[in-house]
C-alpha cells in the first residue's frame, strides 16, 4: 500500500493561500510594504513551484507501483494466525457436505392384474384313501374375483433414499473409521408403516437407518469390514446386470423370488449383519463375505430376532390373516458369499446365499391342496405332518364352529428346512454402446420328501438383458427377459388352485427407454409384462419400488380370524403395466 497524504509543506502554503484569500486588504500603500509583499509572493510561488515537483515524483511512483506485484502487507502475529486455521477449517467442512448423497424417484404408473376371465373350481382326489389317485373338477366356486382388478393409475416413489457417508483416520495408522447412514423417502403419501391389504411391516419408512447402513474400518491393503444393515452380497453382485432398477421390469419380479409375491427372499437387505469386502486384487478380482446371527431364541424362529421390528424373512408377525408367528419365513442365521472379475468391458461373477431353518409351517393353514385335505381329513392328531396342538388350542379359544365357517385349519408342523440361492453371471460391454447381461440362478428348499408335494421354492431361473445407448449417451434402450422355472409342489393358497394345471412357470418381458437430461437427472418410461403359468403368481414391481401389483383381488375380511382368508391369491394371473417417471441423484 503506497501512502498518498500530501506532505507539510504544501499544507502550510495552503492555509497561507487561506489566510490571503480571506484578508480585508491592506490599508496603508506605502512602498516598503509593497516591496515586503512582493517578497513574500516570489517566495510562496517558489514553494509552489516545488510543490507542484513533488507532485509530479509522487504520481510517477504511483504509475510506477501500480504495474508491479503489491509487496505483501505487515500483519500481526495474531492475524497470521487467524489465516493459518481458516483454510483448515474450510475443507473439513466442504468435506462434510459431499458425505451426502440421494436418489429420488417418482413415476406414474398404470397396472392391470390381470385376474378377469379366471374362474376358481372345486376339485377333489378320485379316491378320498388315496392322495395320488387324481383329482375331479367340481362345479365352480361360489366367491370369484372381488374388487377392482383392470387398469388403476397411481403414484409411486421408488428406491428413493437419502443418505451420508464419510471415512476417519484412525490416529496416524493405514486404518478409516467409515460410517454410512441412510434414510428412506416416501414422496408420493405420507410416511409411516408399510401396511397394506396384502402385508403389513412394523418398519417404518422415513425413519433415519432403513437403508444400508452401517458403522466399520478399511485398509487398502486388506478391504473393509462392516456392521449393521446392508445388502447381501448375493444381492448386490448382480446389480449392474439390471437395467430395471426400480421400475416395473426389475428383474427381482423374479431373480432371488422364491414365492412369487412381493417379497424378494434372497434380494433383501439383512439385519445385524457383518461384511467383509476384499480389495481388488490386481485390479480384476474381488470377493465379499456376509454373516447374519439369527439372534432367535426360539427353535423353529417362530418371533422376531432379537433387535428387529419384523420377522427375519420380511413380514409382521401375522401378516396375511395368520397366526402372530414368524412362520411364513423367518429364519435363523444367514450366509453369503459372491467372487467377481472384472476387466472392463467384461464382467463376471458368482455368489451363494443360504438362510438356515426357513419356517414354512402357515403355508398349510387354509390349504386348497388335495393331499393337504387328505391329511386333515385322517382325523385330529393322525398325521404327523400338521401341527394340531396349534390347531387345538385355537379351536379352545374361539370354538370349533367358529374355526369351521372361516376356514382355520391346521398348519404345518415340520415345514421348516434350509434354502439356498446360487448363481452365476456375465455381462460384456461392447465399444458401440451395447451392454448385453445375463444370470443363471438356482434356488433350493431342502424339504423332506414327505413334504415335496407342497414345495413351491425350489426352481431355476434365467435373465436376460441388453442396453443400448443412443444419441451419444443422452439416451439408452432397455429390453429385459426373466424366466422361472418348474417348482417340485405348491402350497396350493390360490383360491383357483388347479391340481391339474401344468407346472408352475412364469415369464416376464420389459423394456424402458431412458433419457439423460444431465449426470443426476434422467426420465424415464417402461412397460412390463408377467405371464404366470400353472399355479405360478409372480407380481410386477417387485425389488424396491412403493408400490407392486400382485396377484392378489380386492377381498378382505371384516377382523383378524387367523384364517388366512383375506385378499385372494388367483395363480395363473396376467400382470401389465406402464409407468413413467423421472429419477434425480446427488
Amino acid at each position: 500500500m503506497i501512502d498518498i497524504r500530501a506532505p507539510k509543506p504544501l499544507v502550510a502554503v495552503l492555509a497561507g493561500i487561506l489566510v490571503l484569500a480571506g484578508y480585508p486588504g491592506l490599508s496603508v500603500a506605502d512602498e516598503a510594504s509593497e516591496k515586503a509583499l512582493k517578497e513574500q509572493m516570489r517566495i510562496m510561488q517558489q514553494r509552489m513551484d516545488e510543490l507542484a515537483k513533488q507532485l509530479q515524483e509522487l504520481k510517477e511512483q504511483q504509475k510506477a507501483a501500480s504495474t508491479a506485484a503489491p509487496a505483501a502487507p505487515a500483519t500481526a502475529p495474531a492475524a497470521v494466525a487467524k489465516a493459518k486455521e481458516a483454510p483448515a477449517t474450510e475443507p473439513k467442512f466442504e468435506k462434510f457436505l459431499k458425505g451426502f448423497y440421494a436418489t429420488l424417484d417418482v413415476s406414474f404408473d398404470d397396472v392391470t392384474k390381470g385376474i378377469n376371465g379366471l374362474t376358481a373350481y372345486s376339485y377333489s382326489l378320485v379316491d378320498p384313501n388315496n392322495p395320488n389317485s387324481g383329482a375331479v373338477q367340481g362345479p365352480a366356486k361360489g366367491a370369484q374375483q372381488v374388487g377392482r382388478l383392470g387398469y388403476l393409475p397411481a403414484l409411486s416413489t421408488n428406491k428413493s433414499q437419502i443418505g451420508y457417508r464419510n471415512t476417519h483416520q484412525i490416529g496416524s495408522s493405514d486404518v478409516d473409521f467409515i460410517l454410512q447412514v441412510e434414510t428412506s423417502l416416501s414422496l408420493t403419501a405420507a410416511p409411516g408403516l408399510r401396511t397394506s391389504n396384502v402385508q403389513q411391516s412394523n418398519v417404518v419408512t422415513g425413519a433415519i437407518g432403513l437403508g444400508d447402513t452401517f458403522l466399520g474400518v478399511q485398509g487398502k491393503s486388506w478391504g473393509k469390514l462392516k456392521f449393521g444393515t446392508m445388502y447381501s452380497p448375493y444381492k448386490k453382485s448382480t446389480d449392474r446386470m439390471n437395467p430395471f432398477s426400480g421400475m416395473l421390469g426389475d428383474y427381482a419380479v423374479v431373480m432371488g423370488n422364491s414365492g412369487g409375491d412381493n417379497r424378494v427372499e434372497f434380494g433383501t437387505r439383512l439385519d445385524h449383519s457383518i461384511v467383509y469386502e476384499s480389495p481388488n486384487f490386481a485390479k480384476v478380482f474381488s470377493f465379499d463375505l456376509l454373516y447374519s446371527p439369527g439372534q432367535n431364541r426360539t427353535f423353529d424362529n417362530v418371533i422376531q430376532s432379537a433387535g428387529s421390528p419384523d420377522c427375519s424373512g420380511g413380514n409382521q408377525p401375522g401378516s396375511g390373516n395368520l397366526p402372530l408367528n414368524c412362520d411364513d419365513g423367518g429364519f435363523d442365521d444367514a450366509y453369503g458369499i459372491d467372487v467377481k472379475i472384472d476387466t472392463g468391458p467384461f464382467y463376471a461373477t458368482a455368489a451363494y446365499e443360504l438362510h438356515r431353518r426357513v419356517n414354512r409351517n402357515s403355508d398349510g393353514i387354509g390349504s386348497n391342496s388335495l393331499t393337504y385335505g387328505y391329511l386333515v381329513g385322517l382325523g385330529n392328531g393322525i398325521s404327523p405332518l400338521l401341527d394340531w396342538n396349534t390347531y387345538n388350542t385355537y379351536v379352545g379359544e374361539f370354538g370349533q364352529n367358529f374355526a369351521n365357517a372361516n376356514g382355520f385349519s391346521p398348519p404345518y408342523l415340520i415345514d421348516i428346512a434350509d434354502e439356498s440361492a446360487v448363481k452365476v453371471g456375465a455381462q460384456y460391454a461392447f465399444p458401440i454402446g451395447l451392454t448385453v447381461s445375463g444370470i443363471w440362478e438356482n434356488l433350493r428348499r431342502n424339504l423332506p420328501q414327505a413334504m415335496q408335494f407342497q414345495n413351491e421354492r425350489q426352481r431355476n431361473g434365467l435373465w436376460f438383458a441388453m442396453s443400448q445407448d443412443l444419441f451419444g449417451g443422452s439416451d439408452s434402450l432397455s429390453v429385459g427377459y426373466a424366466h422361472s422355472g418348474a417348482t417340485p409342489g405348491d402350497p396350493g393358497g390360490q383360491h383357483n388352485y388347479n391340481p391339474n394345471a401344468q407346472a408352475n412357470t412364469a415369464d416376464m418381458y420389459t423394456i424402458a427407454w431412458k433419457h439423460k437430461f444431465d449426470k443426476q437427472l434422467t426420465w424415464y418410461f417402461d412397460s412390463a409384462l408377467t405371464i404366470n403359468h400353472g399355479n405360478a403368481h409372480y407380481d410386477l414391481g417387485a425389488g424396491g419400488r412403493g408400490l407392486t401389483t400382485d396377484c392378489h383381488d380386492g377381498t378382505n375380511t371384516v377382523f383378524i380370524d387367523y384364517s388366512s382368508a383375506g385378499p385372494t391369491t388367483w395363480g395363473g394371473c396376467r400382470i401389465q403395466g406402464f409407468s413413467t417417471g423421472l429419477n434425480y441423484k446427488f
